[in-house]
C-alpha cells in the first residue's frame, strides 16, 4: 500500500488558495491605506484654504473671493464625505477578504491533516504487514526445528 496521491494535490491546491487570499488581503489593505492618505490630504487643503480664507477676511477682499473660497471649500468637504464612504466600503472588503483567508487557511489545515492521516494509516498498515511477515516466519522457523 502507496500514500494516496490525491492528498498531496489537494494540499498544494489549499496552499495556492491561501496564497491567493493573503494576495487580495494585501491589496485590499494597500487600497485602504490610500484612501486614507487622500483622505489626509484632503483635509490638509481644507485646513489651508480656512486658514487663506481667515486670512482674506482679514483685510479688504471682494464678495466674490469670499464666494470662490467657501464654494472650493464646499467641493473639498463633498470630496471628504466621497473618501469617508470609499474608506467604509475598503474597510468592509477588506474585512471580507480577511474572512476568506481564514477560510483558505482552515482548509489548508484540514487537507494537511488527511495527508498526515493517509500517510500514517500507511505507516499502520506497514508495520501490520511487517508484523504479519515476522509472525509467519516465526511460524516456519518453529515447525522446521519440530
Amino acid at each position: 500500500m502507496k500514500p494516496r496521491d490525491c492528498w498531496p494535490v489537494l494540499a498544494k491546491k489549499a496552499l495556492e488558495g491561501v496564497e491567493l487570499a493573503q494576495s487580495n488581503v494585501l491589496l485590499a489593505r494597500n487600497k485602504v491605506e490610500s484612501l486614507e492618505n487622500s483622505r489626509h490630504k484632503i483635509c490638509e487643503m481644507m485646513a489651508e484654504y480656512k486658514a487663506q480664507s481667515q486670512i482674506i477676511q482679514g483685510r479688504l477682499h471682494s464678495m466674490s473671493e469670499t464666494t470662490n473660497y467657501r464654494h472650493f471649500i464646499t467641493q473639498l468637504q463633498i470630496l471628504l464625505e466621497q473618501a469617508e464612504q470609499q474608506i467604509s466600503t475598503a474597510h468592509l472588503e477588506l474585512e471580507r477578504t480577511k474572512e476568506l483567508l481564514m477560510q483558505a487557511e482552515l482548509k489548508k489545515m484540514k487537507m494537511d491533516a488527511l495527508v498526515e492521516q493517509d500517510l500514517a494509516s500507511v505507516k499502520r498498515w506497514e508495520r501490520k504487514m511487517e508484523q504479519k511477515q515476522m509472525d509467519a516466519l516465526g511460524v516456519t522457523l518453529y515447525n522446521l526445528r519440530a
